[in-house]
């Protein structure tokens, strides 16, 4: 086995950046990035994505991941819906918020797809294991605030509105309405006849 990856198997972590492994492979970094190569096309390490590998890609914390890869960023949108079985398709995709800008990394088990809210509007989430997730409420209106502009698909037919707590999405709605003024938000909220 190579001496790297017995390295990095004694590191509890469940990935590593170029630069956590630079400090353990004593090599420079000309020579760490061939070794690195080497290794993935042998298939003991697992690239996730630029800089970033695992020893693991089954056990991978992906949600973990995403939140900090990215930081600060929580999960929400179709991906929250889907967890709190809100919305009836499956997302394929890992869909955060942040108040940085929009961004996407491939991986090879996900697309991880960041979308920019302003920071006014980054709250109502809550740590889950080892993420932070939107509150329910908060992702049904995460998901209707970005598809305002284009920027998602909001389908209130394709949702188990049922499963959302009425009163806090009132309470969440008037929150989120108080910081921006967004009156398309309240009609398209409105719609769905939940308020």
């Amino acid at each position: 086995m190579n001496k790297l990856i017995q390295r990095l198997k004694q590191i509890p972590k469940p990935y590593f950046t170029f630069a956590d492994i630079r400090k353990i492979a004593l090599l420079a970094d000309p020579s760490l990035k061939i070794s690195l190569n080497r290794l993935v096309k042998t298939g003991e390490l697992k690239k996730i994505t630029k800089g970033v590998y695992t020893l693991d890609l089954v056990n991978m914390d992906w949600e973990n991941f995403a939140c900090t890869k990215y930081a600060p960023s929580y999960l929400s949108f179709e991906w929250a819906l889907n967890q709190y079985d809100i919305l009836s398709q499956q997302s394929y995709a890992l869909t955060l918020a942040t108040v940085k800008r929009s961004h996407t990394i491939s991986t090879p088990t996900y697309q991880i797809i960041y979308h920019h809210l302003q920071p006014q509007h980054f709250w109502g989430y809550n740590k889950k294991n080892n993420y932070l997730i939107a509150e329910p409420e908060k992702a049904f209106l995460d998901l209707a605030y970005l598809s305002q502009n284009g920027y998602a698909k909001f389908d209130p037919d394709e949702m188990n509105l049922r499963a959302l707590n009425k009163t806090k999405l009132k309470i969440y709605l008037h929150k989120f309405l108080q910081a921006s003024g967004y009156d398309r938000l309240y009609k398209i909220i409105r719609k769905t006849k939940l308020i």
